[in-house]
Order: C-alpha cells, then structure tokens, then sequence
C-alpha cells in the first residue's frame, strides 16, 4: 500500500521589520486549523493567537487551491522567525 505525504508547513518566514503577510499553501478546514509559531533571537518559542496576534485568510476552494495567507497585527522584527502549520492531527487508519 502507498502512503501519500503532504506538507503542511510553510515558512520559516524570517524577520525583516516590513513583512505582515505570509502565504501558506497546505490545506485546511478552517481558520483555527492554522497553528502559528513564532522564535524569538534568544530561542523561546511561542505560538502566536488568532484574532490578537494574526488574521488568516483562507482560499475560496481548498480544494483546487489549497491555503491562504496569514497576517499579522505588527510586521515580523528582525531576529525573529514565524512558521506556519497546521493544528489538525495528522491520523492514518
């Protein structure tokens, strides 16, 4: 039996001081499935909260086109990195 794989990761989006946008193109549900990890320079993980720290932005038909864009409340600081995934179990039967 073959076992299909797919992605859902993007990033790491790296800090730059100007970067609020950040498309994704895993598919998802929706806009809760998006999960958002943000590393600081002094390594500390943090994920990040919908509606406070970010909006996402879903494609009309995940099923054709798969994804969105999420965007931030403030621009991504340099020093930092966000990457974005997915917060549905990956389950197999």
């Amino acid at each position: 039996m073959t076992i299909s794989s797919t992605t859902r990761k993007a990033g790491p989006y790296v800090g730059d001081d100007v970067t609020t946008v950040l498309p994704f193109t895993f598919k998802v549900f929706k806009t809760a499935d998006v999960l958002v990890k943000r590393q600081n320079a002094d390594g500390s993980e943090s994920t990040l909260l919908e509606s406070t720290d970010y909006t996402v932005a879903l494609n009309t038909n995940q099923d054709t086109a798969p994804g969105g864009s999420v965007t931030l409340a403030a621009v991504l600081a340099s020093g930092t990195t966000v990457t974005l995934g997915t917060a549905i179990a990956a389950l197999q039967q």
